[in-house]
């Protein structure tokens, strides 16, 4: 099965009757993910190999799933705010919002 992406650049290239150009950007983009997915299993096998050296019974080993997964959740954090600012949409806008409007009802209980 052939990468979408690949497919997308040479219908592309092929709209634009530029076949050449497409068959070049597919051939660098090729040769960019074998090489990033031949660089990830390299780590992957050096870097079980020096991970296997450290011993797995100290508080850091334990610790470190537990803080690997704060540091994501608080990074995904991050993007998704950021996002959301660039969007335009303001949560400390939505906030106040709510906050009149949970005002106002509760007012209008009584």
């Amino acid at each position: 099965m052939p990468c979408p992406s690949a497919l997308v650049v040479m219908l592309a290239a092929i709209s634009m009757n530029r076949v050449g150009y497409g068959l070049v950007l597919i051939v660098a983009f090729s040769l960019g993910l074998a090489g990033a997915l031949t660089a990830a299993g390299l780590a992957f096998v050096y870097g079980g190999k020096l991970l296997s050296r450290i011993p797995s019974s100290g508080k850091f080993m334990r610790a470190l799933p537990a803080v690997s997964a704060f540091v994501i959740a608080v990074l995904g954090a991050i993007i998704c705010y950021r996002s959301l600012r660039q969007s335009w949409i303001d949560l400390a806008d939505l906030w106040r919002v709510d906050l009149k409007t949970t005002a106002t009802t509760s007012r209008s209980a009584f």
